[in-house]
C-alpha cells in the first residue's frame, strides 16, 4: 500500500513528537527514547525517505532550539540520522530475477546490510559526539565519585592518582564501546516496533520478514569490527574512533546472536521458558552472556534477502 498522506507533514509531526519525547527522556530515558526513535522509523518506513529525513531534521532543529544551540542541533541530527538512512535502505527493492530468484517476486535490501549501515553511522555519530565534548573531564569526575564511594565503604580502598589515570584511560575506550552497543540496540528496537505497527496498519512499504532467520551481520561487518579493535590500540583520539566502530558493530553481532538463539528454539515446546532463562542470565551476568551472543553472531555471518511475491497478502521468504 502506497502512502497517501503528505510525507513532509508526516515528517514534521513525527519529528516534533520525537523531539518532545527526547526532551522528556530525563525522566524515563530508555522508554521515551525508544518511542522517539520508533516515531522516526514510522515516518521513514511508512511514508518514504522524504518523511524520514524531514522527521530527523525537524527533531534536530527542535532539540537545538530547546538547548539554544546550533551545535546541539547538529549533534542531534547526526545522532538521529541512522534512523532515516536505515528506513530508506529498508524500502529499497529490485526484481528477484536479478539475483537468480523468481520473475514474479521482489528482493528487498538485506537486513544485514541495513544493520551494518546503521552501525557505521552510529559509530560516526559517537565519534562526532565524543570528540566534541571534554569526555576526559567527565570520566575523571566519574572516577573521583567511584573512588569516594570506595573510600566511604572501606577507607583502605583509596585509589592512587596512577590508578585513577588508568581508570580514565579504560573509560576512554570502553565508554564508546558500551555507547555503540546501546545505540544499536535502541535503533533496532525502534526499527522492529515501527515495522510491527506499520504492518498492523497496512502501511509498511517493506513486507514483514522472519527476523529470527534474517537478522544476521554480513562478512564485511567482521572486517569493520576487527579494524575497530585494531585502532583501539593506537591510543589517543584514534582509539576513540576504533572503540566507537567496534562497539557499534558489536551491537549488531549481539542482536544477531540473540536472533540465532530465538531461531534455534523455534517451534520447541520449551522455547518460552528457555528464552526467559536466557534473558534472566543476561540481566544477572551481562558481560558473559553478551560476549557469548556476540561470538555466536560472529560465527554465523550471512546476507539473508527477503523475497516478496507480487501478491501482497503472501508472507515473504528469506534467501541467503
Amino acid at each position: 500500500m502506497k502512502p497517501s498522506m503528505n510525507p513532509i507533514l508526516v515528517g514534521i509531526v513525527a519529528g516534533l513528537a520525537a523531539a518532545i519525547l527526547m526532551a522528556g527522556s530525563v525522566y524515563l530515558p530508555l522508554v521515551l527514547q525508544l518511542i522517539a526513535i520508533t516515531a522516526l522509523f514510522i515516518a521513514g518506513l511508512g511514508f518514504g525517505r522524504v518523511a524520514g529525513l524531514v522527521a530527523v531534521a525537524t527533531a534536530a532543529i527542535a532539540l537545538g532550539a530547546l538547548t539554544s544551540s546550533v551545535m546541539g542541533a547538529a549533534i542531534f541530527g547526526v545522532m538521529l540520522l541512522p534512523a532515516a538512512v536505515m528506513s530508506h535502505l529498508a524500502s529499497l527493492a529490485r526484481p528477484a530475477s536479478e539475483i537468480g530468484g523468481p520473475d514474479t517476486a521482489l528482493a528487498w535490501y538485506p537486513l544485514s546490510d541495513i544493520l551494518l549501515a546503521g552501525a557505521v553511522l552510529t559509530a560516526l555519530a559517537t565519534v562526532f559526539l565524543l570528540l566534541l565534548q571534554p569526555t576526559d573531564t567527565l570520566y575523571a569526575i566519574v572516577v573521583e565519585e567511584v573512588s569516594r564511594m570506595f573510600s566511604e565503604t572501606n577507607p583502605s580502598m583509596v585509589l592512587t592518582p596512577e590508578a585513577k589515570a588508568q581508570a580514565v584511560r579504560m573509560l576512554r575506550v570502553f565508554g564508546p564501546i558500551s555507547q555503540g552497543i546501546g545505540n544499536m540496540l535502541l535503533l533496532f528496537a525502534g526499527f522492529y516496533f515501527a515495522m510491527r505497527m506499520l504492518t498492523a496498519m497496512g502501511r509498511s512499504v517493506r513486507p514483514r520478514e522472519d527476523i529470527r532467520a534474517s537478522l544476521r551481520m554480513n562478512r564485511l561487518s567482521i572486517a569493520v569490527f576487527l579494524a575497530g579493535i585494531a585502532l583501539m590500540f593506537a591510543g589517543d583520539r584514534i582509539a576513540v574512533v576504533g572503540a566507537s566502530f567496534a562497539g557499534a558493530v558489536a551491537g549488531g553481532f549481539l542482536l544477531s546472536g540473540f536472533a540465532i538463539i530465538h531461531n534455534a528454539l523455534r517451534d520447541k515446546s520449551w522455547a518460552l521458558p528457555s528464552l526467559i532463562l536466557v534473558y534472566l542470565v543476561t540481566l544477572i551476568f551481562p558481560p558473559l552472556t553478551i560476549v557469548i551472543a556476540i561470538a555466536g553472531g560472529l560465527a554465523n555471518p550471512r546476507r539473508a534477502i527477503a523475497l516478496s511475491p507480487n501478491e501482497p497478502d503472501q508472507t515473504p521468504t528469506n534467501q541467503s
